[in-house]
């Protein structure tokens, strides 16, 4: 596993202009280490194509999956796509949802491939989505995806989108019914918002509803076990 990018800090080091704190670090190892895996962490690669190639091959020997984040996306620096194509093989690129619509999946050298977005929210959600259910099939896990219940929205949805939407949401449980509330934030930037949510609703692709009723609702509790 490694991250891409040369704005990405270390928490505690103080920010220079341009700079971030490299949250996906602790967020993906902790993510990974909670499914039994052991993780190989070589830290932060430069916006470099040479350097994302060298440590392509270096985390694939010995290793029964690659997880990235960044790099996957159209920049002129984003490297770890035709890195992947180079090396080994894409398979798919691009996903038609939000926040996480720059996922690549391959192989290099028969070693499963999967380069999660760099934004934090992007790289939570797709990971959920994608890796654990790979992760658990890879494992040999009867149940792979995550569990769906049925709540009731307490928010409209009157803007219906051709891509699949996540939103965090917290649950209100002082009815009878639970009743999904959206949080205020939902840029694929903003991490706390994971923090503060207790799943996602997951809304379909050219759906509208409005407060009242029921959607689709994936609990953290159930993925992050």
């Amino acid at each position: 596993m490694f991250f891409t990018g040369d704005e990405l800090v270390q928490p505690g080091t103080p920010l220079k202009p341009g700079q971030i704190y490299n949250s996906n670090r602790y967020a993906i190892n902790a993510l990974l280490t909670g499914l039994g895996c052991e993780v190989n962490d070589v830290g932060v690669i430069p916006d470099s194509f040479e350097q994302t190639c060298k440590a392509l091959q270096q985390v694939a020997t010995g290793s029964d999956l690659i997880v990235t984040t960044g790099g996957v996306s159209v920049g002129d620096e984003d490297h770890v796509r035709p890195a992947v194509e180079k090396l080994g093989k894409l398979a798919m690129w691009r996903v038609a949802m939000k926040p996480g619509k720059p996922l690549a999946f391959g192989d290099i050298g028969g070693v499963r491939f999967i380069g999660l977005p760099g934004n934090p929210v992007a790289a939570f959600v797709s990971f959920l989505l994608f890796v654990r259910p790979l992760v658990l099939t890879m494992l040999g896990a009867a149940r792979v995806y995550p569990q769906k219940i049925k709540v009731r929205a307490g928010f409209d949805w009157h803007r219906g989108k051709a891509r699949r939407e996540y939103l965090r949401v917290r649950l209100d449980t002082s009815s009878i019914e639970p009743v999904a509330e959206t949080l205020e934030r939902q840029g694929s930037d903003v991490l706390s918002s994971v923090a503060d949510a207790d799943g996602l609703v997951e809304i379909q692709e050219d759906l509208t509803f409005s407060s009242g009723e029921i959607v689709t609702f994936i609990p953290f509790s159930d993925v992050l076990l």
